[in-house]
């Protein structure tokens, strides 16, 4: 059994039978000059059996140089992210995990694939799949919609609904392109001021369409069984 926790914005964590995954983690202490509309309801004493930390590009609101050094410090974990990210952190080299995209390795016995995000604030955005316990679960990053995503096909889909990159509309056409079990969206509560991204309306046109997939909205700090 997996469990996915989602903590706001782009943050969760992914637990198998191998430990637990964070990507993109954020606290409140993190640096941003974002203005916070929500707390994050965790903090890093809260993170258990970490054996790898996932960035999905180097900007503030996604990565926490301190916290991604403490957690990796404190649990030996694994930081998996492009180089730009990387040379940033004072961590041992045999900690750090350099990928750029479209590039699959295998980090304390799991697979993680890169995928290709496009986010013109971002030197080297990028997008992950992971394979947890055969679930396969797709954390976009921050992205815009991109042709590619017909070629994705995961069990979750974690989607952006976000002013900075896609809107609700888009997140729909992505999901419709990859046809996950789950989608569950993201990056529209923490920083996003823009109430025209609503979890609520993106849950309903995947309902009223034709797809399959099952819409999951998470408050921060909810869990769900994968």
């Amino acid at each position: 059994m997996v469990e996915l926790q989602y903590f706001g914005h782009s943050f969760f964590t992914v637990k198998d039978s191998k430990g637990t995954v964070i990507i993109d983690p954020i606290f409140h202490s993190t640096k941003t000059d974002l203005k916070r509309n929500l707390p994050i309801k965790t903090k890093l004493s809260h993170m258990k059996d970490v054996t790898a930390i996932l960035i999905s590009n180097e900007t503030a609101e996604h990565f926490d140089k301190t916290a991604v050094e403490d957690l990796a410090m404190k649990h030996c974990a694994n930081v998996v992210a492009h180089d730009v990210v990387l040379q940033k952190l004072n961590i041992p080299r045999n900690q750090k995990n350099s990928i750029s995209s479209n590039v699959e390795i295998v980090v304390r016995g799991r697979k993680i694939k890169s995928m290709i995000a496009h986010y013109p604030k971002s030197f080297y955005p990028i997008g992950f799949m992971l394979d947890c316990d055969n679930a396969k679960i797709y954390h976009a990053g921050v992205t815009s919609l991109l042709d590619t995503f017909s070629a994705i096909r995961p069990d979750v889909a974690l989607l952006p609904i976000s002013s900075r990159t896609m809107d609700v509309v888009d997140a729909v056409r992505a999901t419709k392109m990859m046809k996950p079990r789950i989608v569950v969206p993201m990056q529209y509560d923490i920083f996003e001021q823009n109430k025209k991204n609503d979890p609520v309306d993106f849950k309903k046109r995947i309902e009223e369409s034709v797809l399959k997939t099952q819409a999951v909205i998470l408050a921060p700090g909810q869990k769900m069984k994968i």
